[in-house]
């Protein structure tokens, strides 16, 4: 069970269900201190909730009153409707918005096994200390997360995934006082490709750079960074493979007790991107045990008969869509609950995951 962190609060995503902080937009964010020292398959469709099923069968046979957990029905009259749908012309916009979806989804599923950028090892060329990187990875918290009303979740993990890749396809070796201006400009990159009111240019180097840098510099840097990359800054994050791997077991279910074994999961993501060692395992393992540790830990907390039973039967499922080893799991796993226990103790001066979360 995850003791470290309180994983009961609503933070922003893509869900419009989900509550909104806005009372930290009026807050002042630090600028980053640079210094060493101080710085600062073919196309599916999900299965139809088996998982979920099987544990709500349980509980009725033990006769407990518990909450409903219900995932969207996928049966095959549901698949016949809306092949039906397609074939009806009377229906051009409905028949729109399916063959929309149906190709947004392959495309998208394309891109998850195509699309594999490992960023583990994105400072073994340069001179920035981990260190380092992590208390950009908590200033980037700090700063996105006083435009809450505007940016998401997925402006953030843009943002580091961003600077990561960069680090590790630039040919020119950056030190600590270059991470800062790095951080800015590929914030200001995410938030123009995930946002539709993304953060102006102004803000970044009044508000959040305190005119440290100008806005030629932070232009300059954004130029080095798409051209480095050579534009490539739309590959999936590790956020997308969360997304993918809930809506498999999932569907497009908004039940609240779904939405907080989703909101853990990212939460856990968070730390997990504060700590450079842990993200040598690859995105599809790192998104799938932390997806799991929320379920285990919401498993447990609800108490459970046939836990391991249930457990299991989450884990091959996660396996099987992540596509990933038992063994790198497992091992991602026992690295995972060392990290969630000693996060506090690890990162002490680092309290912007917890304070906008």
């Amino acid at each position: 069970m995850i003791q470290e962190a309180q994983f009961s609060r609503n933070q922003r995503d893509p869900s419009p269900n989900l509550k909104i902080k806005k009372d930290h937009k009026s807050q002042q964010f630090s600028s980053l201190n640079t210094s060493h020292q101080s710085l600062d398959q073919q196309y599916q469709y999900p299965e139809e909730g088996k998982l979920l099923n099987f544990i709500i069968e349980i509980e009725e046979l033990q006769q407990k009153s518990i909450f409903n957990l219900k995932l969207i029905s996928f049966s095959l009259e549901d698949v016949q409707q809306k092949l039906a749908i397609t074939d009806d012309p009377n229906n051009s916009q409905l028949r729109r918005q399916w063959q929309y979806h149906k190709h947004y989804y392959q495309e998208f599923q394309y891109s998850l096994k195509n699309e594999n950028v490992h960023l583990g090892n994105s400072l073994q060329n340069q001179k920035i200390s981990q260190n380092l990187r992590s208390r950009m990875v908590d200033w980037m918290i700090e700063v996105l997360g006083n435009y809450i009303d505007t940016t998401t979740n997925s402006t953030f993990f843009r943002s580091v995934s961003i600077m990561d890749y960069f680090l590790l396809k630039s040919n020119i070796q950056y030190s600590d006082q270059h991470l800062h201006l790095i951080g800015i400009s590929s914030m200001f990159i995410a938030t123009k490709l995930e946002d539709i009111y993304h953060i102006p240019l102004e803000d970044f180097v009044q508000r959040v750079g305190h005119n440290k840098y100008s806005i030629l510099k932070v232009k300059d840097m954004e130029k080095i960074i798409l051209e480095t990359l050579n534009y490539e800054i739309t590959f999936p994050t590790i956020l997308d493979r969360l997304y993918h791997l809930f809506y498999q077991c999932f569907s497009l279910n908004d039940d609240p007790n779904l939405q907080n074994i989703l909101e853990a999961s990212i939460f856990i993501l968070k730390m997990c991107l504060h700590d450079y060692s842990i993200n040598f395992f690859h995105a599809n393992t790192l998104a799938a045990t932390s997806f799991f540790y929320s379920i285990r830990d919401f498993v447990i907390q609800k108490d459970y008969e046939n836990q391991d039973q249930i457990l299991d039967q989450f884990i091959n499922r996660i396996t099987q869509i992540s596509e990933i080893d038992i063994f790198d799991f497992n091992q991602c796993q026992v690295k995972l609950k060392d990290l969630i226990n000693s996060f506090k103790k690890k990162y002490p001066d680092l309290q912007n995951l917890n304070k906008f979360s």
